[in-house]
């Protein structure tokens, strides 16, 4: 419990370290005052996209887990994400969804390590889709490139690269070498094949999709920002949110969306305003998950 604690607390000052020198270098209040004149029809249609995200995020993560020969039905693996999405809002931490989702998938028959491989698999296949729409940015920008996105791009590739390094240590006499060999070769069987270009596209709808709530957002918020540019530069700064350094995001994606709405000549208010937005919906679109948790507990006979 106190290490929890610690990590909270580290989390909870990041985050508020963050928004208190946004709060010093942009004016705050002309940003609030942004989101509460939003354009509703708009703000209706990111929310949409935002609740129809996650759903192609629980298809794609059906379509691993049957690929790895698991069975989930296309209810459950609704049901099973929506639960995970309400606790990356409620523990604010990505984590706590993915060990929600393991934890659930194992309960339905799953075993651990095919539930883990499952998870995982599909956070390096979304990983492997950043790779275009971080290039699109790239030549986007109207000068020199910020090393930062150029590590994205190697992070990136390096998941990709590290399932055909890896998958030898199948044979291995370590069990943990092993069992990362093991997760390596149907990662690479799963990914880096004809089956693998279904779940890119997948990916790729998945962070459109993010972009086109962004685009949105900035229409109701009065902007007209270019289509290809929310696209294009959303989905690096969701990735850069869903980081466990943060409490939900909140601090990392708002100077991150600043910062490369800036470099387009996006004024700083209307950006912050669109992340805030952005951040109050995603929260928004996990609550249904907190209904279906209620009721699981509800059907769910106590042990105690």
């Amino acid at each position: 419990m106190p290490k929890r604690a610690l990590l909270l607390g580290l989390k909870l000052a990041v985050s508020a370290g963050l928004l208190a020198w946004l709060w010093t270098r942009f004016d705050l209040a002309a940003a609030l005052e942004r989101i509460f004149t939003m354009d509703a029809r708009f703000a209706a249609a990111a929310f949409a996209v935002l609740l129809l995200h996650g759903v192609w995020s629980a298809w794609r993560w059906r379509t691993i887990v049957r690929a790895l020969g698991g069975a989930l039905s296309w209810t459950e693996a609704l049901r099973l994400f929506f639960i995970a999405m309400f606790f990356n809002q409620t523990l604010s931490t990505s984590i706590a969804g993915d060990v929600a989702r393991v934890w659930m998938l194992h309960r339905e028959g799953a075993t651990v390590g095919a539930a883990t491989s499952g998870v995982v698999l599909e956070r390096v296949a979304a990983m492997l889709a950043l790779i275009p729409l971080i290039a699109l940015g790239i030549g986007l920008l109207p000068g020199p490139v910020h090393p930062g996105l150029w590590a994205l791009v190697l992070f990136a590739l390096g998941c990709g690269l590290a399932l055909p390094l890896a998958a030898p240590l199948a044979g291995s006499s370590t069990a943990g070498l092993a069992a990362l060999g093991r997760f390596a070769a149907a990662g690479q069987r799963i990914l880096l094949s004809a089956r693998g270009l279904l779940v890119f596209g997948q990916s790729l709808l998945i962070h459109l999709g993010a972009g086109l709530a962004t685009y949105l957002l900035a229409r109701a918020a009065g902007l007209v920002p270019d289509i290809g540019l929310c696209l294009a530069l959303t989905p690096p700064v969701l990735l850069l949110a869903t980081l466990p350094i943060s409490f939900g995001g909140w601090g990392p994606r708002e100077a991150a969306l600043i910062w490369l709405f800036g470099l387009f000549g996006i004024a700083a208010a209307p950006a912050l305003a669109v992340s805030v937005a952005l951040g109050l919906l995603v929260m928004a679109a996990g609550l249904p998950g907190g209904l279906l948790w209620l009721s699981r507990s509800a059907r769910t006979p106590s042990t105690g």
